[in-house]
């Protein structure tokens, strides 16, 4: 895999790196490629789109526990920078909506 097909699109706070190699023109064919900093092997293939990955990642725990460095919470969620910051202002966590 040629280097200057690799798109990295996602980090996590153990500096796993998540890549799309830009195989073809077709992106929604795009496998995704993560490079785990401290996984072995290093790096893995997977032969599925982004949203089938994330959706992965944030359901099915083996795959989480094979697939990534970092703990993620017992319970997965999603909150946009504008909730954060709208939490954080009220004195709250940011993450969970409850007081610190």
């Amino acid at each position: 895999m040629d280097a200057d097909s690799v798109l990295a699109w996602g980090v996590t706070s153990g500096a796993d790196i998540y890549c799309w190699p830009t195989t073809g023109y077709d992106p929604d064919l795009w496998p995704v490629l993560v490079y785990g900093r401290h996984t072995n092997p290093h790096f893995e293939v997977h032969p599925f789109g982004m949203a089938e990955f994330l959706r992965r990642l944030l359901t099915d725990e083996e795959f989480r526990e094979e697939t990534i460095s970092v703990g993620l919470p017992g319970e997965p969620s999603f909150v946009n920078w504008r909730e954060q910051q709208r939490r954080m202002e009220a004195g709250l966590d940011p993450s969970t909506g409850e007081p610190w």
